[in-house]
């Protein structure tokens, strides 16, 4: 038990943690509401305008996105002011002793050498709670990688969002260590505890707010990964695809070979915003124990398909997919496959379609 209240206490800081949820999360909301908002309002602004050769949509700017505007000027007052007359706030801290008791080291707080710390809203520790904000607009990147311009706006987005978070961090560090907004009043104050200010700022600021912070990355990392590494180990261990495969439709296999043709994309509905927007795509694969495979994608695995042509290394190949017997009259109408545009016999040819298991 003592070691378990050394680790909840001394280690994770969550005696902390739970004292100052509240305010964190007001802290965190606060930006949300004043961050995201504004993202979304500038992204349109360039979607309609147009850039990085991407043509834009023309048109006026819709009345939601001026809502968004305008809840974001009402939050982003409130955030400079916290930065610019910074509210006092208070924590304390009780430090882990330990003695030796015979063969066994005991640790646990002295409550006699309790410590109360004064620090800011404007402090920097707080710039960590923009790290629960960065997924937002980053997943807003990493989903539109591949993609078309029809995209565009989410990837905008994205990039926007990224940019407003770390001049949102600037601006707090700003305020912080170069404007000192407010700090001079607390100087003779800290001075006053008796304990190094750097340690009292540590261990009340700066300590609860990561470790609140890690716990919540920890708590969608943990599920993530765990079905990645899933799925990498159920696809690594797939058979690899052979001209013999033909008869196992339906069935997943890894292709692994050399690219034997240039990819062909396909658009029969039009190529959209951009001219980049591809409904499908094939490419033929050289397989090791000789044959083809023609690795196909239908609409949402385009992105996926670019992404492998990508990473071929010296023309090299490594994907999976699902075997298919045949090309299905909606795969032509949707998508576009035509396999005339990979000639050769059909004979020595097995055909996957781009997915996982």
């Amino acid at each position: 038990m003592r070691l378990l209240r050394f680790i909840w206490r001394g280690v994770l800081a969550f005696d902390r943690v739970g004292s100052r949820i509240p305010q964190l999360i007001q802290m965190w909301l606060l930006e949300l509401f004043f961050a995201i908002p504004l993202t979304f309002f500038i992204a349109k602004l360039i979607d309609i305008r147009g850039a990085f050769g991407v043509p834009g949509t023309g048109g006026s700017v819709p009345g939601v996105f001026w809502g968004a505007l305008a809840v974001s000027v009402v939050s982003g007052f409130c955030f400079f002011r916290s930065l610019i007359r910074p509210r006092v706030m208070q924590g304390s801290w009780t430090p882990m002793v330990k003695a030796d008791v015979g063969d066994h080291t005991v640790m646990a707080g002295n409550p006699r050498w309790s410590v109360d710390y004064v620090y800011l809203t404007s402090h920097p520790s707080y710039t960590l709670l923009l790290l629960l904000t960065a997924p937002i607009p980053a997943v807003m990147v990493a989903a539109t990688e591949n993609n078309g311009d029809s995209t565009f706006y989410f990837r905008v987005a994205g990039i926007v969002g990224l940019i407003v978070l770390a001049l949102m961090a600037l601006a707090r560090l700003s305020a912080w260590y170069i404007f000192r907004f407010g700090r001079r009043e607390l100087d003779q104050q800290v001075a006053d505890a008796g304990v190094s200010q750097r340690r009292l700022s540590w261990e009340i600021a700066w300590k609860p707010v990561l470790m609140l912070t890690v716990m919540m990355y920890t708590v969608v990392a943990i599920p993530l990964g765990w079905m990645f590494w899933q799925e990498k180990r159920t696809i690594a261990a797939l058979p690899v695809v052979t001209v013999a495969d033909v008869d196992h439709a339906g069935e997943y296999r890894r292709v692994e070979g050399r690219l034997a043709s240039e990819p062909v994309y396909w658009a029969p509905r039009g190529k959209g915003r951009g001219g980049n927007n591809y409904a499908g795509a094939g490419v033929l694969v050289d397989l090791p124990d000789g044959g083809q495979a023609l690795l196909l994608a239908e609409s949402l695995s385009v992105p996926d398909f670019i992404g492998v042509l990508k990473d071929a290394d010296g023309g090299q190949v490594s994907s999976q997919g699902k075997v298919i017997d045949e090309i299905t009259h909606d795969q032509v109408e949707y998508y576009g496959f035509d396999l005339r545009d990979f000639p050769g016999s059909r004979g020595d040819r097995v055909l996957v379609l781009l997915s996982y298991p």
